[in-house]
Formats: structure tokens, sequence, C-alpha cells
């Protein structure tokens, strides 16, 4: 059926967990753990998606892994909410950016804006 579909879908664009499909999510690696939450994500399809620092102590390789797996959420027909704190992989992967410092809401705007003063406008968050 469309599900055994979506899994094998997901199986080819994440091999590490198809490899692991027998494994309990516990005994999994941290890289994987990650991957398997992206591909759950990818399997339910929701149409809003709250994404919460996706690469917090990942390998850098898998970390880049992970941030072009997301990439592809909006072609899915996902919106997704991202909190991170790695400028440069936010403002690639955004539309509309909100920069929020305590609590509030320091600046926004869209993707463009950010991009051309990314060294600026990180200089002006970290207060220097």
């Amino acid at each position: 059926g469309q599900g055994e579909e979506r899994l094998e879908e997901v199986f080819q664009r994440f091999p590490d967990l198809q490899e692991k499909r027998r494994e309990r999510a516990g005994n999994l690696s941290g890289g994987q753990q990650k991957m398997l939450e992206v591909a759950k994500a990818l399997l339910v399809r929701p149409r809003l998606l709250l994404v919460d620092e996706p690469t917090v102590g990942l390998a850098p390789r898998v970390a880049e892994f992970i941030y072009e797996k997301i990439a592809t959420f909006p072609q899915e027909g996902m919106a997704i909410l991202l909190v991170d704190h790695n400028v440069r992989q936010v403002i690639r992967l955004s539309r509309y950016l909100y920069v929020m410092s305590l609590g509030r809401i320091t600046a926004e705007g869209p993707q463009e804006q950010f991009q051309a003063e990314l060294r600026h406008q990180v200089k002006q968050w970290l207060g220097l």
C-alpha cells in the first residue's frame, strides 16, 4: 500500500536506517537517531514541522546530511519552523527569518535581507 511505498522511499533516502531497521532506536548513534526523526517526519508529512536544533552534537558530515534532507521538506508540502544557532544554515534554508534574543524579536525579514548583510548582522546580534 501507500504506507509501504513511503517507507521504501524513506529507506532510499536514508540507507543507514534501512541497514539498522531491526535495531531499537535507543541503540542507534546520535546521527542515526536524528536521521530517524527526519525520516519519521517524511513518513507522516505534517503540514507544519517544528525542528529544534536538528544538528546539535552531530559530526559536520552528518549535520550537512540532515540539513540537506530538511531542505527538501517544502517540496514535500511541509512548512518548517526551524530553531537553530547555525546562522548560515538557517539563512540558506529559510524564506523568512526572525532573530530572537532573550525572548524578544530583534530582527526579521526575508532571506535576501539576511544574506546580503550576514557578517554585519551576526556582529550586531553578538553585540560586537
